[in-house]
């Protein structure tokens, strides 16, 4: 009995509001402390020794709570059974590793790196994290036909940049004089001053990051013009180095890929979070209604008590006034 009454009020208080708002702050002061560390110092000031021990005792207790409200693994909705529960009690895990040190063997005192998993626990504590999270894992299996897509668009301009402009970005403009070399802009099609050349087989652009030399590189190039990042640059010194018509060959590469395909892929990520969203929306009104239908059956069943306590009070009295004959009616009318 008394081992029931602890569990029923750990399952009220962490099922509080409360509880999980105090959780999110103390992960919140925690992601402060760690901020405020310094990697560059070999010993950590007392302060932040002192500030370590408090939060991993705070989320030992908590863990502790929720094992001894829901169970630890064997029992349905169990601790355990939830893989969320399995990461908090890990970082937890890795936690106490890291206040150890072993003389004269491994200093687990390195292990304090695993410190900053404590900020995915507020994963499992906000509810939106886990959705956002659990929508991007099943999601994959519905992302591989537009994965499939995509490396197939990307391996396309590829080859046509490997084909089109293989060590071209290459040429840079070389004063015949002085033999000095401008860095800054590829030629080709720019054409150099008086008293300059424009030569090849020099290095690429970006300390020979961007060229189309080879198919990984050419591969590296899509990519980041499909992310529009710096795609701009890229496209300058190809027009520099083979002409304006290679605006051709980018025009199509951002607006189907950047515009059309990886938007494509959003959308999918964003209708699996929509999915999970709804459903979870029906559980809790499923919830709800169980628990008001539970609420109406204990009002119902307390009411149906009171009348039978009433009846038999009644028949009670009536016993007194009328004889034994009123309580044997009384009688047969609760047994009915």
């Amino acid at each position: 009995m008394v081992r029931y009454n602890v569990q029923q009020a750990c399952f009220f208080f962490t099922q509080n509001p409360v509880f999980e708002t105090i959780s999110l702050m103390v992960i919140m002061a925690n992601c402060v402390v760690l901020a405020m560390d310094d990697p560059t110092v070999s010993e950590e000031k007392p302060w932040q020794s002192n500030a370590d021990y408090v939060f991993q005792a705070l989320y030992t207790f908590e863990i502790s709570l929720k094992i001894m409200a829901l169970g630890f693994v064997f029992n349905e909705g169990a601790y355990l059974r939830d893989p969320w529960n399995v990461l908090d009690i890990i970082i937890v895990v890795f936690g106490y590793l890291s206040l150890f040190n072993v003389k004269g063997g491994t200093d687990l005192k390195a292990l304090r790196t695993f410190r900053v998993l404590r900020p995915l626990r507020a994963i499992s504590s906000v509810e939106g994290l886990r959705i956002l999270i659990s929508a991007l894992v099943t999601s994959l299996p519905l992302l591989m036909d537009t994965i499939v897509i995509l490396l197939f668009f990307f391996m396309i301009f590829a080859i046509a940049g490997l084909q089109l402009w293989h060590g071209i970005l290459r040429s840079r403009c070389m004063n015949t004089v002085t033999g000095d070399v401008n860095y800054d802009y590829v030629c080709g099609s720019y054409t150099c001053g008086t008293d300059s050349i424009c030569a090849s087989g020099l290095g690429n652009p970006n300390y020979g990051a961007t060229h189309f030399d080879d198919i990984f590189t050419a591969l590296l190039a899509v990519f980041q013009c499909v992310t529009m990042e710096g795609w701009t640059d890229i496209q300058l010194l190809t027009v520099h180095a083979f002409g304006p018509s290679a605006v051709i060959f980018f025009t199509p590469l951002v607006l189907i890929g950047s515009f059309f395909l990886l938007n494509f892929t959003l959308a999918v990520i964003k209708s699996r979070v929509t999915d999970l969203y709804n459903s979870r929306r029906k559980e809790k009104q499923m919830a709800k209604m169980k628990k008001v239908v539970d609420t109406n059956k204990v009002l119902q069943h307390e009411a149906e008590n009171k009348i039978t306590v009433g009846q038999v009070l009644g028949a009670k009295y009536s016993d007194d006034e009328d004889g034994p004959s009123a309580k044997i009616s009384i009688f047969s009318r609760l047994t009915r």
